[in-house]
């Protein structure tokens, strides 16, 4: 089955179970959800062009997940809209993506849109008045067909649209049904935007299991004790979410030890986890079994690694071994791709979780796929190591390694030392341009309480004290938080730009 024929299943077998709780604890039965998918699709079907992606304003609630499945059922691709992202970055999204139909479950400025709009909450009626009582029946559907796509920001500076088809998706979805599975009487946390793949397993996996999902409003993740407050309330069970997010809760929030004791499973991906922050968590959630996900967009997860305790104090955590669904390669400097045994290069990924490319932009799907030993792989532009275990090591992306002072430096391992120390609760490490020194390092750092002594100072001799010259910053930054991207992840381009421009990187 299809990721979604797998969800409306479990609306037929789960009917009186809650399937959606929203923000102000609104509930939404899996009966109910089954109805309110047909009805749409229905619509939608009469409505949307075939062959055209439909946009969902995908502002987190039971509504806009509605949505995504009826999309689907109705044979068509959804578009997810990132509704806190500048008007003309949205429009450029729907022209390039060719979105001909909006669906939103909140009124929008007609001067923000330039296509059809459709309110989920008009499409009851709107079912109604079109059918009048006649069945319908949805367009069949093929694995290779787009389920949805995914923009991502784009190194000429404009976005670029991930295309995810059936099969991409119903890889991962299966695989993370298997290996991270979930239970009727589960409570899900959406933590990530709708319009981040991390969001996928909450969505699909935890309503194809008959669990019950709580989309997290946007304003609720931009306070960490608003977000503790619902964890608690709430008894979630499940949390998935960025290593940002999850540090902020243990910095910013009430969170003590033993204070999550409902957690069960408490997944990450999309950046490094400092193992400081990381072990306070896991002391929080005594009870929860911690895994680290790795896969870019273009490909969800291709490895994993479930920690067996909390991470020493200036130890990178592994990316693991590779899921059972793909082929995973490293290609060294020499172009030889090492499959097994101990090796270091770029990872490259095969399989059927594989993008087919970027939508409309075959020059950029073909700056990143290669074809070798007969296999099409996808250059994920990260490092890493081999061990002779077969675990995974991450070295950094290629953006992450820069060169200093003649040196090559992974920054991760900067960050990574300067995670340690006592007084630092978070730390984002930026190279800043300098034409004597190639790049100059700058940390900037987030205190664990309140901040009693010169901590810049101090970062700065504890870094002299555990690093070669060459690695340490040439400053450190304090700062109150840390910037953050629409996805909840450290905003280092952000930081960067403003160091560069002399100004204070503070959000």
């Amino acid at each position: 089955m299809l990721i979604h024929e797998s969800v409306l299943a479990a609306t037929r077998h789960h009917r009186e179970r809650i399937a959606l709780i929203d923000e102000h604890g609104d509930t939404l039965t899996y009966g109910e959800l089954g109805r309110r998918v047909e009805a749409m699709a229905a619509v939608i079907d009469a409505a949307a062009p075939a062959g055209a992606p439909v946009a969902v304003h995908s502002r987190k609630s039971a509504a806009t997940i509605t949505a995504m499945l009826a999309v689907l059922r109705a044979g068509r691709a959804y578009l997810p809209v990132d509704p806190s992202a500048p008007a003309q970055r949205r429009q450029w999204i729907l022209e390039q993506a060719g979105a001909k139909l909006l669906l939103s479950d909140v009124a929008l400025d007609p001067a923000d849109l330039d296509l059809p709009l459709l309110l989920t909450a008009d499409i009851m009626s709107a079912y109604s008045s079109v059918h009048s009582g006649q069945m319908w029946k949805p367009p069949r559907v093929g694995l290779d067909d787009i389920a949805y796509i995914l923009y991502t920001s784009g190194s000429t500076g404009q976005p670029k649209g991930v295309v995810i088809t059936h099969r991409n998706a119903l890889a991962f979805v299966s695989w993370a049904a298997r290996t991270l599975p979930l239970r009727p009487g589960d409570q899900v946390a959406v933590h990530a935007p709708l319009h981040f793949d991390v969001s996928v397993y909450d969505v699909y996996v935890g309503l194809s299991a008959g669990a019950t999902v709580h989309p997290i409003a946007e304003r609720t993740m931009l306070f960490p004790q608003a977000l503790l407050d619902l964890l608690t309330r709430r008894r979630i069970t499940h949390l998935y979410a960025v290593p940002s997010a999850l540090t902020s809760l243990v910095v910013r929030s009430s969170l003590t030890s033993g204070g999550l004791p409902d957690l069960r499973q408490i997944l990450y991906a999309g950046e490094e986890f400092q193992p400081t922050p990381l072990a306070a968590l896991m002391a929080a959630a005594r009870n929860a079994i911690v895994t680290n996900l790795y896969g870019p967009i273009e490909t969800n997860v291709v490895t994993q690694w479930t920690l067996d305790g909390p991470p020493r104090p200036d130890r990178r955590i592994p990316l693991g071994r590779p899921i059972d669904t793909v082929v995973l390669g490293l290609r060294g400097d020499d172009g030889r791709l090492s499959l097994h045994g101990p090796a270091e290069g770029e990872i490259l990924v095969a399989g059927e979780c594989v993008t087919p490319g970027y939508l409309h932009r075959p020059e950029l799907t073909d700056g990143v796929v290669v074809m070798l030993d007969g296999q099409r792989f996808y250059r994920t532009g990260d490092f890493a190591r081999r061990d002779e275990n077969g675990v995974l090591h991450m070295l950094g992306r290629r953006d992450f390694m820069i060169k200093t002072r003649g040196y090559r430096v992974e920054l991760g391992d900067v960050e990574a030392a300067i995670d340690g120390h006592p007084q630092v609760a978070e730390v984002a490490v930026v190279a800043v341009p300098d034409p004597l020194l190639t790049h100059r390092l700058h940390a900037v750092v987030v205190a664990a309480g309140p901040v009693t002594q010169d901590l810049a100072g101090d970062v700065l001799g504890y870094c002299r004290q555990r690093l070669p010259a060459y690695m340490v910053p040439g400053q450190v930054h304090v700062v109150d938080d840390l910037p953050r991207t629409s996805t909840g992840k450290i905003s280092r381009q952000l930081l960067a730009d403003l160091i560069a421009t002399g100004k204070e990187p503070t959000p």
